[in-house]
């Protein structure tokens, strides 16, 4: 009697194989993987779960989610099959095309981390992915993906927008690196930008110095019809709704690499014109599963209104293991940013870091409107306060409200995933006219957030109160990939946070 494995369903590979590429891509990382190893490399459920950390029970019912996602990103196609006919169809068909180019791409890894470098079976997953794109993706872009992991391959704009084709890492980011790395204006590209409101382009005729070639340029609007999304904000905080824009650059760090591990500083230069949401630039540190390890937007000190040219940085720590450094400038709103010599340095371990594993206002903040100060003649414990404060006189309109935000990724994340939490502290509150609001909230991805619950909805927390402890709870999905936490302070007042005090615990 022959294995059922060997007699798919016969309609269903022709209709599923044209979209298996996007489906399984649209996973959370774990899920990819499970997938991969169980029916792309065919692993036993021990050797899954051994892989990803689980044990075999655990990876079945991995395995036996990812498969129902999958089952219903078909099924919103017009493709009905159960996810027993979608295991058994995937296993028969798709490893045929994997094994050539397999081949191919473990030894680009492997030439990547050294040649004497073993083949995890981590690295078999990414090196299957690819094999998977090969109707898709040219060569050179192959490789480029196997040297990343397809994370690094399907993160291919600033908030996920669309995927793109990968450019191919230089011979210096594969074998060695010369600090400081100066990044070329030609080499930053567009994102997003979908409704075409924004302008990104090179800029001959507005340079950062008489020699310098020409600048990254962003301007928003630029055409007639935009003012409805670009001129009101959503509140009188200064946000904007829909009007993020920026222009890019990647820089690939494999083992070999100088920066591997290290402190980083990248700096670079901004100009701006009329800026009336915020402009910045961004760095973000993405391991090669497309994990979000690292994250400064420079939202805690937006740029705004017209600044002649002006040097920032951002310093943040860049994992043991092969990352992607994405960068560029960013845009929110009406106005005109210029961006000129992206560098990227070492940094001393002593040099403060400015990513968002520090406590900060975020950027849906106007910095006219409240102020973050450490204040030191108001303490809890002995540890001086964080204050943030209304500064308008009078009473805030309703809806202005700012957040003072810490966020965790990777392993300071994932240990979370599947569990309940709890966040507790201590705060202080004068004069608040609405209400102070502690927030927990899981996200996958940028910006997906997993769970809506996880706030105190405490009428009480308004006012002058002394020193008052406060606790919030959120169950943490699976899937989470980062915990974003934080203070919301609704209207005017004041709000002093003792941020030593802050705990987030496991409670089951």
């Amino acid at each position: 009697m022959n294995s059922i494995l060997n007699e798919p369903e016969p309609d269903v590979w022709p209709q599923v194989a044209p979209l298996l590429d996007e489906a399984v891509a649209q996973l959370v990382a774990a899920d990819r993987d499970a997938v991969v190893l169980r029916y792309y490399q065919q692993k036993p459920l021990e050797e899954v779960g051994r892989a990803l950390g689980l044990n075999a029970d655990a990876a079945q019912k991995r395995v036996s989610r990812a498969l129902d996602k999958l089952r219903k990103f078909f099924a919103k196609r017009g493709i009905d099959s159960t996810a027993d006919t979608l295991a058994q169809t995937i296993s028969a068909n798709s490893v045929q095309a994997a094994p050539a180019l397999l081949a191919k791409t473990a030894t680009a890894i492997a030439l990547a981390k050294g040649a004497a470098a073993s083949i995890s079976t981590a690295t078999l997953v990414k090196a299957t992915l690819v094999a998977m794109k090969t109707k898709t993706i040219a060569a050179t872009a192959a490789v480029a993906v196997a040297i990343l992991g397809v994370g690094g391959y399907l993160v291919a704009t600033h908030l996920l927008h669309q995927p793109k084709a990968v450019p191919t890492p230089s011979a210096s980011t594969i074998h060695s690196d010369t600090v400081p790395i100066q990044m070329a204006n030609a080499n930053f590209r567009q994102d997003g930008n979908r409704d075409g409101t924004f302008l990104v382009e090179v800029d001959p005729d507005t340079l950062h110095t008489t020699n310098s070639a020409p600048t990254i340029h962003i301007k928003g609007p630029v055409v007639p019809d935009s003012s409805d999304l670009i001129q009101t904000p959503v509140a009188a905080n200064g946000t904007y709704k829909k009007t993020d824009n920026s222009s890019s650059t990647r820089y690939f760090v494999t083992s070999s690499s100088t920066l591997y591990g290290k402190r980083i500083r990248v700096t670079f230069w901004l100009k701006t014109r009329d800026v009336r949401g915020w402009a910045s630039a961004f760095v973000i540190i993405l391991g090669v599963d497309g994990r979000h390890l690292q994250y400064d937007d420079m939202s805690n000190r937006p740029i705004r209104g017209t600044t002649d040219w002006q040097q920032y940085e951002i310093v943040t720590d860049l994992p043991d293991e092969a990352c992607i450094i994405y960068f560029g400038p960013d845009l929110y709103g009406p106005g005109e940013l210029w961006g000129d010599d992206f560098q990227i340095n070492l940094a001393p371990r002593d040099s403060p870091n400015t990513d968002d594993r520090n406590w900060r206002m975020t950027g849906e903040s106007d910095p006219t409107v409240y102020s973050e100060d450490t204040d030191y003649n108001v303490t809890h414990n002995g540890h001086p306060a964080v204050c943030i404060t209304y500064t308008p006189n009078g009473t805030a309109p309703r809806g202005t409200h700012t957040r003072l935000a810490h966020d965790f990724y990777g392993p300071d994340s994932d240990k979370y995933a599947g569990h309940t939490v709890r966040m507790s502290g201590w705060i202080k509150t004068e004069n608040v006219s609405e209400r102070i609001e502690p927030v927990i909230f899981p996200y996958a991805g940028w910006y997906k957030l997993l769970a809506k619950h996880s706030m105190v909805k405490d009428s009480s927390l308004k006012g002058t109160r002394d020193w008052t402890q406060f606790s919030v709870t959120c169950v943490i999905p699976d899937d989470t990939e980062y915990l974003h936490t934080g203070f919301n302070l609704f209207g005017s007042g004041k709000l002093w946070i003792d941020t030593d005090s802050i705990k987030l615990e496991i409670v089951k």
